[in-house]
């Protein structure tokens, strides 16, 4: 007899089901999961398609696991409940410390962490950000998420994403449009991080004439965030930083240009050889990412 041989389904897409079999909600098993409902909804389309069968269809607010995903999962969690008490005898513990620029750590990190912990409950966790760019700190850290010029860049570091800049302001701000102008754009009050050279960048790469506007100069992105929020000028978005906002509709791209920003984010080790609970906070990222 010949036996068809199927890769085994990666564990946390086991576990999506069959905590999905438990809540009957995309929403209640992403909380259950400390990840997003997208996490979610992707891990269950790739599960999906690798078993070539359905696994659930809508039932009024929540879903319904179909008759053969029921009987999938009743002969799955006995081998993940194994599997789980295993891990749990094998916990990591000890502290972790490490060093997170403030807009990955508050865009991409804090919604984040309790997937981190949820596995790795025995971790002392503890999160430090840095002074500014560039700033490793002497490398003392367990791990550091940097936003670094290439030339900064340790050896051995591994590059988490790039970045580019776009304008974005309050809705109520530009009339609810994006603006074609980059002039007009730069007559309006501007926000800047840190210094005034990021504006001038961008004015200077879409051909704009109008000297960028002074406006306020800001050391944190969150309080600069939150001026733009409230209508107090245009700041320099990202992908990253501003995504929950222009989701909410709290901002919007004011302009359609977007700038490349000269640094990115990188993984660093820190000066000391990486402890097992750094090397699993590395992974855990890495396969989060």
């Amino acid at each position: 007899m010949r036996f068809f041989h199927m890769p085994i389904p990666s564990t946390s897409a086991l576990q999506a089901l069959v905590m999905l079999s438990r809540t009957g909600s995309i929403t209640g098993t992403a909380e259950a999961l400390a990840v997003t409902q997208s996490a979610i909804s992707h891990k269950l389309k790739a599960l999906e398609d690798q078993l070539g069968f359905p696994l659930m269809r809508r039932e009024g607010r929540g879903v319904r696991l179909t008759e053969r995903a029921r009987h999938y999962v009743a002969e799955i969690s006995p081998a993940l409940d194994v599997l789980t008490r295993a891990s749990q005898t094998l916990a990591l513990s000890g502290s972790l410390t490490l060093n997170v620029a403030s807009g990955f750590a508050a865009s991409w990190l804090a919604p984040r962490i309790g997937g981190f912990l949820a596995k790795h409950p025995g971790v002392a966790l503890r999160i430090n950000t840095p002074r500014g760019y560039g700033d490793l700190g002497g490398r003392r850290n367990d791990l550091y998420v940097s936003f670094l010029l290439p030339e900064e860049v340790p050896a051995g570091s591994t590059k988490l994403m790039d970045v580019g800049f776009f304008p974005v302001a309050a809705p109520s701000m530009i009339g609810g449009q994006m603006l074609a102008d980059g002039n007009a754009v730069a007559r309006l009050p501007l926000l800047h991080l840190d210094n005034r050279q990021d504006w001038q960048r961008w004015v200077s790469a879409v051909g704009g004439e109008q000297d960028p506007n002074p406006g306020v100069v800001f050391q944190d992105l969150q309080i600069m965030e939150m001026a733009a929020k409230a209508g107090q000028g245009v700041s320099l978005g990202d992908h990253l930083t501003s995504k929950a906002a222009m989701e909410r509709g709290e901002l919007m791209q004011a302009h359609p240009f977007e700038l490349p920003s000269p640094r990115a984010y990188w993984l660093v080790h820190g000066n000391a050889p990486p402890s097992e609970s750094a090397q699993a906070f590395e992974a855990w990222m890495l396969a989060e990412l």
